[in-house]
């Protein structure tokens, strides 16, 4: 491009960055994925010896999310307890303004300012950094953007200093956007995980959860406890005092479950059922976990007067009890049944 043309090389440069950035952006690809290709193609595209991303929480920590050109050391280094002072200067920059360049072949105070950072590379030329409009300012945390060049920026011969941070804001505002929709999507599909009323995983995120868990058991010739309990007569109830202390009922029944099973235990809700997967765990120490459940629960309708509902539970162990899924499910459901029809509050 020569300079005839009313278009420069930066603005050209950054023109033709956006249109694959937003093509990337369009094509579903995870947030992660979307600033990896940031960090190549700014390196590509402008000649960048290193890009950071950076989270900088309460003001003082700081953590890499993703770098290109950075050493292990340095990305250690940067994120330490005793690398305060670059910390002070890194988050100071942001405070001074939204975007920030500096040459650091002029004795600018902002050249200045950068060169009071230790910096893996010591012969920086340009450096530039965004900080991107936080959507979690109430956890005190915001984004931050870090990228600078030891041989200066390049497809820009023809910019002046103002072009080249006009280009570069224009990119990074257009990718601020990107990151909010993505977080946003990130957020929705979290919540479509849930069940609203136990606050348990719904049915169809456990199936997928659980095909991944007996993936992981054969890999590692593991065990899974698969346990299938259900709230009885929970219609009755409904019928006598309504729909609403029914839904009490299951979000209390939710939250004993989610204080008694360990983090990576996974349980469901579906209907009067709850169906709960344990990693690692044999039969007999799921038993102790329902069990504990159950007893705290027949505590609580005791003292809430409630003699129309009880609990069951079936527990069946993969691989020992069926090789599939399916076959573990089916077995864990059976037991449950000759619980119920045994006597309240018992579990095989």
């Amino acid at each position: 491009m020569n300079n005839n043309n009313k278009i420069k090389n930066c603005e050209y440069s950054g023109f033709k960055f956006i249109k694959e950035l937003t093509e990337v952006a369009g094509q579903n690809k995870t947030l992660e994925e979307i600033l990896h290709f940031v960090n190549i193609n700014f390196d590509f595209v402008f000649g960048a010896t290193a890009i950071m991303f950076l989270s900088i929480k309460n003001n003082k920590e700081i953590k890499l999310i993703s770098s290109r050109g950075i050493a292990h050391e340095y990305a250690v280094k940067i994120q330490s307890d005793t690398n305060e002072n670059d910390a002070e200067h890194l988050i100071g920059m942001f405070n001074k303004n939204k975007s920030f360049y500096a040459n650091l072949n002029d004795n600018s105070s902002e050249s200045n300012y950068i060169k009071a950072i230790d910096f893996e590379h010591k012969n920086i030329k340009e450096l530039y950094a965004y900080q991107f409009t936080s959507e979690y300012e109430k956890n005190n945390v915001s984004t931050s953007v870090v990228v600078y060049s030891v041989q200066g920026f390049k497809n820009s011969a023809d910019c002046t200093e103002a072009d080249k941070k006009n280009t570069f804001d224009i990119i990074f505002s257009i990718l601020s956007y990107i990151i909010k929709i993505k977080k946003f999507d990130e957020e929705i599909s979290e919540c479509s995980k849930f069940d609203n009323i136990s606050g348990l995983y719904n049915f169809k995120y456990f199936h997928q959860r659980l095909f991944e868990e007996i993936l992981k058991a054969n890999s590692e010739r593991g065990i899974m406890s698969i346990a299938l309990m259900s709230i009885n007569k929970l219609n009755e109830f409904n019928s006598v005092s309504g729909h609403k202390a029914g839904d009490a009922v299951i979000g209390f029944v939710g939250s004993l479950i989610q204080k008694h099973i360990r983090t990576y235990d996974v349980a469901a809700r579906y209907g009067n059922k709850i169906i709960i997967c344990f990693p690692n765990l044999n039969r007999t120490d799921a038993k102790k976990i329902i069990s504990a459940i159950f007893l705290e629960a027949q505590d609580y309708f005791i003292k809430q007067n409630n003699s129309i509902l009880s609990m069951n539970a079936g527990i069946a162990q993969y691989p020992d009890d069926g090789g599939t899924e399916r076959i573990t499910i089916d077995l864990a459901e059976s037991r449950r049944f000759e619980a119920r029809r045994n006597s309240k509050w018992n579990i095989i």
